[in-house]
């Protein structure tokens, strides 16, 4: 019979209740002065056990690090202050697994804090990895070896993983719970934040920020091209409009236009003033001029027309990526980056059948850190993984995601939510909605949008009215939505229909596809207004007559 390690001390664990766990040494000196270690690996955070002893349960195979065992059954997070978090056994869910909130490791199905409202998980390693205290002046880093010290809380002589400076991981937590008020709304300086090559998120005008930033490294552009236009061509052609030539207009008369006239038909002359390219309006553009086919309402930033044929994006080094236009007026893609779709121009990578939208693809350029507002205690870097990773502004699932890290903390933003505006509005308010970001010291209570009429996660980010205290999820705002991806307004001509249709962001009520009878009620369709007759895009895009181009340039 095999010789079970020495009993010490017996322990009812939550975890556990079929059976006690024995508190038992896993090491043992053997004649020569060897030391023989008996392999087992923690059930609560599984890593293999190096310590003298452990908690067993050898009927059953379980087994707990001493400290996994002592750890106290309700924290407050840095990550999560809003809401205490309880330590479960396993995850919660139906799946018996969930996605840790700060690594994003998915498949987790151990020892779980957890908040039931905001089904905010962390896992056991997640949760104790770095502790700020306000009894000493640095973070304290768990040591995941067993070490001999001095427990600088209780003053006891161990042998344990602790933190240093070294306190036992229970006081580190009781400690937590005494001051009430954690280290997120600490403000820690940022070094390097003065380089002038760090980019500060968020921006009104990120997407063109962007793209001129990689265009001037790339020497597609020169910055003179702001102050005039004697080095810009005035009439261009583009692969993506053969149609007509596409003219230099000058953008500050179209601006002084829509500042003279009322709300609506300012959002009305914006919506139309959109660049075919990058689908971001023309006015957000610090460029004094852009190009323009009146006729065919095709719009383009000047940055946007020196857009390379060809991109090396460092994040996807084995190809290049080639700008593509839409093939037609329907045409729509989902960025393998943010990832929506849209019917911007995108970059691909034919090989991998791979796209970024022009956003995307300029985000992807940046080698220097970003200063992010919503994380303000470090930069954030460039980030790409393979595996699962959750953004923790939308809380959206990846896999094989592209956007911005912050390594030391876990915080990992998508390109999509690292690219929303500052502020926006709504047509039916006049006040500005702000993006605010969690935690929400002054709101602890529940969020809930005005639009979709659902709770808000307030461990994610969302848009704010101060004046009338409302919050909105940011996918719920068109303007920041679904018009920062898709442009309408454009024309297309179908068979077996004598007018041109009209890409509208909402059909009316009652209203159902011509050809399949789908009903439409305030959803995307092509529209002929004088016939009262509708398409869903995916029939307009089997009806869509082939478009006539110019044979020479």
């Amino acid at each position: 019979m095999e010789e079970k390690p020495y009993r010490t001390q017996d322990l009812k664990h939550f975890s556990h209740e079929e059976h006690p766990l024995i508190l038992c040494e896993l090491q043992k000196e053997n004649d020569d002065g060897s030391i023989d270690q008996k392999s087992a690996i923690c059930y609560g955070c599984q890593e293999q056990i190096l310590d003298p002893a452990a908690y067993c349960c050898f009927a059953c195979d379980f087994f707990l690090h001493k400290r996994c065992a002592k750890l106290p059954r309700q924290i407050t997070h840095p990550m999560h202050s809003q809401h205490p978090l309880v330590l479960l056994g396993k995850p919660p869910y139906s799946s018996g697994s969930c996605i840790c909130d700060a690594c994003g490791q998915g498949g987790w199905k151990f020892f779980t804090y957890h908040c039931s409202r905001c089904e905010f998980d962390l896992d056991v390693s997640c949760a104790i990895l770095e502790i700020k205290l306000h009894c000493h002046d640095h973070p304290l880093r768990q040591l995941k070896k067993p070490a001999f010290f001095w427990c600088d809380a209780c003053r006891e002589l161990d042998e344990d993983s602790s933190y240093l400076y070294f306190v036992h991981i229970t006081y580190v937590v009781i400690s937590q719970e005494d001051e009430g008020q954690l280290s997120e709304d600490i403000e820690y300086p940022i070094s390097g934040e003065q380089d002038q090559n760090v980019v500060k998120l968020p921006s009104n005008n990120a997407a063109q920020e962007l793209i001129t930033r990689f265009l001037l490294k790339e020497n597609e552009i020169s910055s003179s091209n702001d102050s005039g236009k004697s080095n810009i061509p005035e009439n261009i052609f583009m692969d993506s409009h053969r149609k007509h030539p596409l003219v230099l207009s000058e953008k500050v008369q179209n601006l002084d236009e829509i500042k003279n006239t009322t709300n609506d038909d300012q959002e009305e002359a914006k919506a139309l003033l959109v660049c075919d390219v990058c689908i971001e309006p023309i006015c957000s553009s610090d460029d004094l001029h852009y190009y323009a086919c009146v006729e065919c309402g095709y719009f383009v930033h000047l940055t946007c027309s020196n857009l390379p044929h060809k991109l090396h994006i460092p994040k996807h080094p084995q190809h290049t990526f080639s700008l593509t236009c839409k093939s037609s007026a329907v045409g729509v893609f989902i960025c393998g980056a943010c990832p929506w779709w849209t019917n911007a121009s995108f970059y691909n990578c034919e090989p991998c059948e791979l796209s970024f939208c022009i956003k995307c693809a300029s985000a992807s350029m940046i080698t220097s850190s970003v200063n992010y507002d919503g994380h303000k205690k470090h930069l954030l870097t460039q980030f790409q993984s393979s595996d699962l990773t959750r953004c923790m502004a939308c809380g959206y699932i990846y896999r094989g995601g592209f956007g911005f890290a912050c390594e030391d903390c876990h915080f990992y933003v998508c390109y999509n939510c690292a690219l929303l505006p500052p502020a926006t509005t709504q047509r039916w308010d006049k006040h500005p909605l702000f993006l605010i970001y969690p935690p929400y010291y002054e709101h602890p209570e529940v969020f809930y949008c005005v639009l979709c009429e659902t709770e808000i996660n307030p461990n994610h980010w969302m848009y704010h009215c101060r004046e009338c205290d409302y919050s909105l999820h940011p996918w719920c705002i068109p303007q920041v939505n679904l018009f920062r991806r898709v442009k309408f307004g454009c024309s297309l001509n179908v068979n077996n229909h004598s007018h041109p249709l009209t890409h509208v962001p909402e059909a009316k009520y009652k209203s159902f596809c011509g050809s399949c009878n789908w009903r439409l009620d305030w959803e995307e369709a092509f529209e002929c207004d004088s016939c009262k007759f509708y398409l869903c895009p995916f029939c307009a895009r089997q009806r869509e007559l082939p478009v006539v181009t110019i044979n020479e340039w």
